[in-house]
């Protein structure tokens, strides 16, 4: 972001171009924005964060997501994330409908466990949402 504010956005592209160490970081950096959700993890907010400097927390987060987002678009120039590599960005537009559930069942997991802790049930509902959100995005951790 300061290297663009300060117009040095052409060596930025430069590097993009012409080093692979660089291109690869960007591209990873991409991949990891176009598997980011920030409606997701507003649902996740609506539901579990009273707290309204902890929410505003999340509005920021998510106001650097987009805006990160933006400027590896400038860097890489694509109009699209993983523009560049299409089996990727196809895999993700694939699995995002079949993620958006599981989070959602999972925040629904959450509220729950926070009222009833000791919920067996709710624990191991909880284990196979995180294991399906993992194999969905293809990550783990």
């Amino acid at each position: 972001d300061k290297e663009i504010a300060k117009g040095n956005l052409h060596v930025l592209r430069d590097m993009y171009a012409n080093w692979p160490f660089f291109q690869s970081t960007v591209d990873l950096i991409e991949m990891v924005l176009a598997k980011a959700d920030g409606s997701i993890a507003k649902a996740y907010d609506d539901v579990l964060v009273s707290n309204e400097e902890e929410r505003s927390l999340g509005v920021e987060l998510r106001k650097r997501l987009d805006q990160t987002a933006e400027k590896i678009l400038l860097v890489s120039g694509h109009e699209k994330l993983c523009e560049n590599h299409r089996i990727l960005r196809h895999l993700i537009d694939k699995r995002r409908p079949f993620l958006e559930p599981i989070n959602l069942l999972q925040v629904e997991i959450l509220r729950r466990l926070r009222e009833n802790p000791s919920n067996i049930r709710l624990r191991e509902a909880l284990l196979i949402t995180m294991n399906g959100i993992a194999a969905g995005m293809r990550n783990t951790g």
